[in-house]
Formats: C-alpha cells, structure tokens, sequence
C-alpha cells in the first residue's frame, strides 16, 4: 500500500513511485489528519508493505509491528528506526523542496512533469529562486507549457483536497500519470477550482485588519484555510491569522510573509499543548478540538506580543 499526502506533491509521488515499482493500492489519511487515525491505522496495518510518501506519521513506528514500512519524504522528521527504509535529506540536514525530488535522487529517476509539478506544488512561484527551478524550466519546454499552465495543473490537482474528496485524490495519481494537458482539461477539476475560488475570496475579502496582521474567523467545511490564509497574507504583505470553525474541530493558521517572525517555535508551542500541529518557517498550522480555535489564537498572539 503506498500512504501518500492529498497535495499535489503527494500525488505526483505517488506517481512516481507506481512508474518506478508498479501498480500498487493507494491510500492518503482523512485530509486534513496529519496523522492515521485509529480507523485509517486498522486499514492500513492489514498490509505487508506501507509506503509513506511526502508525510510525516507519528504512527510510523506502529505499522512496523504489522508490515515493512519504507518511508520518503521531505519534511522535518526524527529517524523511524524501524522502517526497512526512510529516506530523508532533512535527516542529513538538506531540505528538499519536494518529495518528487527526493525520488528522482533516490531512484535515479528522470526530471520529469512529474517532478517538476512536485517543486511548483509546494514552493509555487518562489520556485524561481532554488536550484530546481531548472528541472521546471526543462519541463516547460520540452512539454510546451507556460509556467501559468503548469501551475494552472497544480490548482486543478489540490482542488480536490480542498474539496475533501480522498476519492478524488487518489484518482488524480492515475489522472497524473497519463500526462499534465490530461489535468488540465478535467472538466471535473475546473469545477472544483471555480466553486473553490469562490470560496477563498469571498472570505479573504472579510479579513479584519488589526494594524501588526490580519485577523479572520471563518466557517467553512473546505479544506480551504491554508489558501485563505496565504491569500490574506500575500495581498495585504503582513502576518496573517485565521481560524477555522468546523463541525468536528477547529483548524489554525498563521502566515508571516516578509519573515517578521519565525513559526517554529508556534509549531513546538501547540504541540506541547497536545495539538496536531505542522508548517515551516514561515507558516504554521494546527488541528484543534471543537471550539479552542479562538482561544489557542488568543495564546498565539500572546507569545507573539500582538
């Protein structure tokens, strides 16, 4: 089984991976779960191989006792000792900018569409500024694209996360895999980029601005905060904090764009709090009961003397 994350890195690993060793069953955790919950963990202990791919599971450890377990990735991580592989440039200290490429180095593998829609996916068009940005110039030639067509794919692909349809995720590893122009005439993904589109602005646009950032409280059951985020973020180029009121929980983000600040240690602070929580330097995210979300950004701007 390969257990791969809902974005377009994720996808296009997953990709990856199939070319590279075969046909396999693909599986990726209740988007927005950063981790198997006990229903994902009992479906995915019932195989005898696990590949993780583009995620860092805390469950890691676990699926050792029930199957082989090898791991590719390219986010902060601690060593899973346990697993036959786990394959890390951070655990050497180099951070890659995709998963994509730490399969193209591990496997001698081509830089591909593949590839290159891995970089765009997480880095977007700061891709421009890394050594890799050239593997995505290649592409762009010898597919005969724009980089607004190739990023273009990149939406198509994460639309559907955003929708929340796991279904749909690991459909498009097969959509993918027959070629980028395939991703980008998917009526179906079109639509879900227009409604989604929707969505963002019309609630980026009622953001409340409190002089240091921005502020937002929002209801919406579309995986759709981290976007939000950075569009409030972005466009009005100061920190940006948004929650998330769900059903079933709260979500969390806090986005510096100009590097006023680092979110590291936000991310160590929620996850001695006992949250889910992730992000890098310069953007943090978290999972939080029902109801805490006001709350933990009442903390957050605490630390944070705002």
């Amino acid at each position: 089984m390969i257990v791969h994350h809902w974005d377009t890195d994720g996808i296009t690993s997953a990709a990856i991976y199939i070319r590279i060793h075969g046909e396999d069953e693909l599986f990726t955790p209740k988007i927005g779960n950063f981790y198997l919950d006990a229903e994902d963990f009992e479906r995915v202990k019932d195989s005898e191989k696990v590949t993780i791919l583009d995620m860092n599971l805390p469950e890691a450890e676990r699926l050792c006792d029930y199957a082989e377990v090898y791991i590719y990735d390219h986010h902060r991580a601690t060593r899973v000792e346990c697993a036959r592989e786990h394959y890390n440039p951070y655990l050497m200290g180099v951070m890659y900018p995709s998963c994509t490429t730490v399969l193209m180095e591990r496997f001698s593998y081509p830089p591909d569409y593949l590839v290159a829609l891995g970089i765009l996916g997480d880095k977007g068009p700061d891709a421009k500024k890394i050594e890799e940005w050239k593997i995505v110039e290649k592409v762009m030639h010898h597919e005969k694209l724009s980089l607004d067509a190739l990023l273009l794919a990149v939406e198509l692909l994460d639309s559907s996360f955003k929708m929340n349809d796991r279904k749909e995720v690991i459909d498009n590893v097969h959509l993918v895999l027959k070629g980028i122009r395939e991703v980008i005439e998917s009526e179906k993904l079109h639509r879900n980029l227009e409604f989604i589109s929707r969505e963002i602005e019309t609630w980026s646009r009622k953001a409340e601005d409190r002089g240091k950032y921005m502020y937002l409280e929002m209801r919406s059951p579309y995986m759709i905060i981290s976007s939000v985020t950075r569009r409030i973020a972005w466009g009005m180029k100061k920190p940006a904090v948004v929650v998330n009121h769900k059903d079933d929980r709260d979500e969390f983000y806090i986005r510096f764009p100009n590097s006023e600040s680092s979110a590291l240690h936000l991310i160590e602070m929620a996850k001695s709090l006992g949250y889910n929580a992730g992000g890098k330097e310069e953007v943090m995210g978290a999972v939080l009961p029902r109801g805490k979300g006001k709350e933990f950004a009442s903390q957050i701007l605490e630390v944070l003397k705002w």
